[in-house]
């Protein structure tokens, strides 16, 4: 029996989008299996799975509007913009809920940003993440995307907060959590996250 259409998995965390796809891939005995939109194996949440015939519209499914909820812990920058990185510069300086509030405002609508070093992107034919492993000098060129909301959800405590945002395609949560503390000059990085939304698809 041939198998065509979408699945939306609730991925748990600690494990990769790949190997989503391989399980699902394995179990259904189909090699023909992609998904839609990344998910670090740190993160959580909606991940969009192409079976057969379904992975030709990958794209149309990888342009949709995605929201996450995501907590930053302050005072500290790590080599990936999250926890599962090296802490390579520390801050005693703790941002105010007012001081957060104020700057998430240039944060709004279209902006550029620079990937995290530890991201897929190409850099002369090699991944930026294999790079960096390897310690290896290379910069990436910014990009821009489009932020349509980010506000504070939670103010947890003087080191963490929580946060939601809907962006377009392309756009890193990783990054948006190193700049915001960047711009508080705090230092930040992203200590969790997950994606509840694809367009109109949640895990609700």
């Amino acid at each position: 029996m041939k198998i065509n259409g979408w699945l939306f998995v609730d991925k748990p965390e600690g494990v990769s989008s790949r190997k989503v796809v391989d399980l699902i891939s394995n179990s259904l005995s189909i090699k023909k299996v992609g998904h839609a939109g990344t998910l670090d194996p740190m993160a959580s949440g909606l991940l969009p799975i192409a079976i057969g015939e379904a992975t030709k519209t990958i794209g149309a499914i990888q342009h949709f509007k995605k929201r996450y909820r995501f907590i930053i812990k302050w005072g500290e920058k790590t080599s990936t913009d999250d926890k599962m990185g090296a802490i390579i510069s520390t801050s005693r300086k703790r941002p105010s809920l007012e001081n957060i509030d104020k700057n998430l405002k240039t944060f709004i609508g279209k902006i550029e940003q620079i990937p995290p070093n530890f991201s897929a992107i190409k850099v002369n034919g090699k991944r930026a993440y294999i790079l960096a492993r390897n310690n290896e000098n290379f910069s990436l060129n910014p990009r821009n995307v489009f932020i349509e909301t980010f506000k504070i959800k939670k103010y947890l405590n003087e080191d963490y907060c929580s946060f939601e945002c809907i962006c377009s395609k392309g756009t890193y949560i990783r990054a948006l959590g190193r700049d915001l503390g960047e711009v508080l000059n705090c230092f930040g990085h992203l200590y969790e996250l997950r994606r509840t939304h694809i367009g109109n698809f949640s895990n609700k």
